[in-house]
Formats: structure tokens, C-alpha cells, sequence
């Protein structure tokens, strides 16, 4: 047998024995990752303390520090459900508002396209995070998700915008709405 044909066969075999290796390892790093994905934080749980920027303005939020109650709504524009909950969510803007409770858009999206897929709605209750901090705080990356948050940073509810608890809050900033346009009448 030539030479070059035996060096040229067992280049071949090497390179195919490091291109095995690179893919074994690739796919062992990819199950551990998914193995070492968090949970869904449970009612009760302290919400993680992240930093977000707001879209517009630029001011820095500390989500789950105490303070105001917050709804914290885990949207994204490649999401057609999400973009239908959009109208739903920009009418229950000022009730929340009037009932002190903050609703807060999170995204991980670049600015551009957040805007873009936000036209309508107030950019200032629109607030961007790590990739990092969004996994912490929606680590299934589950949309359109929400988490409720008391004034002390505490995870009351989390779940689909459109189930129960969801429905209950929008319910309760119906009534907060009614109630102040009963006050003010004359």
C-alpha cells in the first residue's frame, strides 16, 4: 500500500474522530444545560432581585426589590397570541395605575424590535433585561406569561395572561375604574 494513501486515511480517520469528540461534548453541555434550567419560582417565593432598563428614558427598575406592588408581563414579538393581548393590556394601564399597582412589560428583545412590536402602548412600562435575569424570572421563557409581585417582593401568582388569576386582576381593576368614576359623579 502507497504511503500517502495510509497517511491520507488515517488524517481522515482523525478528523473524523475530533469532529465525533466537538459533537459528543456539544450535545453533553446542551442536556446539562437543560437539566440545570430553574424552575418556575413558586407563590410565596421571593421574586430574584434583576436589574432592567425602561425603554424609554433609560431609568434603571430593580425588579422584586419592596416597594409598589407590581405585574410583571413576559411578552414577545414573535408570539401571535402575544400581540392579540396587547389592547387587553394598554386598558388595564391606567386602572392599574389609579389601584397603585405597576405593570411592567419585560423583554430580553433588542430595543428596536420591542418598540416596534409595542407601537401603541406607553414605551415607559416597557423595561429590558439580561438574557440572564429574563431566565431567572421566566425560566420556562413562557409567554404571554405574567408574575404578580407584592410590595415587599413576593411572589403572589404567576401564570398565562388569559387564566384565572389573571382574569380575576383584570376584574378587579374593572371594579377599581367603576368605582372611581361612582365617586366622581355628581
Amino acid at each position: 500500500m502507497d504511503s500517502q494513501i495510509l497517511y491520507l486515511t488515517l488524517a481522515l480517520l482523525a478528523l473524523g474522530l475530533a469532529l465525533n469528540i466537538k459533537l459528543t461534548l456539544s450535545v453533553l453541555h446542551t442536556t446539562r444545560r437543560e437539566r440545570d434550567t430553574l424552575e418556575a419560582l413558586p407563590p410565596g417565593a421571593p421574586v430574584p432581585l434583576v436589574s432592567a432598563r425602561a425603554l424609554r428614558g433609560g431609568v434603571v427598575h430593580r425588579l422584586g426589590a419592596e416597594g409598589q406592588a407590581a405585574a410583571l408581563l413576559f411578552l414577545s414579538s414573535k408570539c401571535p397570541k402575544c400581540k392579540t393581548k396587547l389592547g387587553e393590556i394598554g386598558g388595564m394601564l391606567a386602572p392599574a395605575e389609579q389601584a397603585g399597582l405597576d405593570i411592567w412589560i419585560v423583554s430580553h428583545e433588542p430595543a428596536w424590535r420591542l418598540r416596534q412590536f409595542l407601537r401603541g402602548l406607553p414605551l415607559t412600562r416597557a423595561l429590558r433585561v439580561t438574557m440572564r435575569d429574563y431566565r431567572l424570572l421566566n425560566p420556562t421563557l413562557a409567554s404571554p406569561a405574567y408574575m404578580m409581585v407584592n410590595h415587599e417582593g413576593v411572589l403572589e401568582a404567576s401564570g398565562m395572561i388569559g387564566d384565572d388569576n389573571w382574569l380575576d386582576l383584570r376584574a378587579q381593576l374593572a371594579e377599581t375604574t367603576e368605582t372611581t368614576a361612582a365617586e366622581g359623579a355628581p
